[in-house]
């Protein structure tokens, strides 16, 4: 089995890269691909705790593209050190640091006692996000979890939410390709529900130069995972697959099987690995 959607400390997650690779090792993986939110800054420790003990590390990113519904696209098999990947890279995390004070001010407006000094002592160094300011909130004892927070307050269109910049999806695409990446549209079920259809967001990514999506998701239905292996395979697309794992931060996925609706195997990795090596 393997894992191609796996989140550390470096984003939003709440195992270290070390320990990630650990827990991989542990549940019998095969291989993972490190994918933080917008930054590479893991990917290095994990490949070096890999060759250690034995597991098979993807380098890879999730960047944030600007969409009419959030839309994440994953890179792997990416250069990590290609300079224009981190020019895009470090602009997003420009982003993100305007983003957190207008949160904070928003929860203070509402009357949460909540500053950027509790913000940075919970992330302990950790890149901040949202995740940190809801376990701020979770501490002081406003709500009972934190996926409690982004239900009433942190996320798409609740009263805290703060748009954060992003790339143009053929910005996002773009890069990867630049990074000897192979670009992938994270979690796409969302995009089956979209009134234009899902096959013209999906032709117009692919127009931009995308080469898959990831069919296999712990939050894809049995029908989903149907439809969208379908259009994987009339759009000529590459199949990815992985459980978007964040340790405790969503604590009902686990590493390699999700929800328990996963079994990715090695052959959609092998797959991946030819369409790379034809290029």
């Amino acid at each position: 089995m393997i894992d191609l959607h796996v989140h550390t400390t470096f984003s939003d997650g709440t195992y270290s890269p070390e320990d990630v690779v650990e827990l991989a090792k542990e549940k019998g993986l095969f291989a993972i691909a490190i994918t933080d939110h917008d930054t590479t800054d893991g990917v290095k420790i994990a490949l070096k705790k890999g060759q250690e003990i034995g597991l098979k590390i993807i380098s890879g990113v999730e960047i944030s593209a600007d969409f009419e519904i959030e839309m994440h696209i994953l890179g792997l098999f990416i250069d990590v050190d290609n300079t224009l990947l981190q020019e895009k890279l470090k602009m997003l995390e420009g982003f993100r640091k305007e983003r957190n004070p207008k949160i904070i001010e928003k929860l203070r407006k509402m009357g949460y006692d909540i500053s950027m000094e509790d913000v940075e002592k919970v992330a302990s160094g950790e890149v901040i996000g949202r995740p940190h300011i809801a376990r701020v909130l979770v501490q002081k004892g406003y709500f009972d979890s934190t996926k409690a927070v982004f239900e009433n307050l942190l996320g798409f269109g609740k009263p805290a939410y703060v748009k954060k910049e992003k790339l143009k999806p053929y910005e996002a695409i773009g890069a990867i390709k630049e990074a000897k990446g192979i670009a992938i549209l994270a979690h796409p079920h969302k995009y089956l529900y979209l009134e234009e259809g899902p096959e013209n967001v999906f032709e117009e990514l692919k127009e931009y130069g995308l080469d898959g999506i990831e069919v296999f998701h712990s939050e894809h239905t049995e029908k989903e995972t149907r439809e969208l292996l379908e259009i994987a395979r009339k759009l000529d697309f590459v199949v990815s697959g992985g459980s978007d794992f964040h340790g405790a931060n969503k604590p009902d996925i686990e590493i390699g099987i999700g929800r328990g609706n996963l079994n990715i195997e090695v052959r959609i990795l092998e797959e991946l690995e030819r369409k790379v090596a034809g290029r």
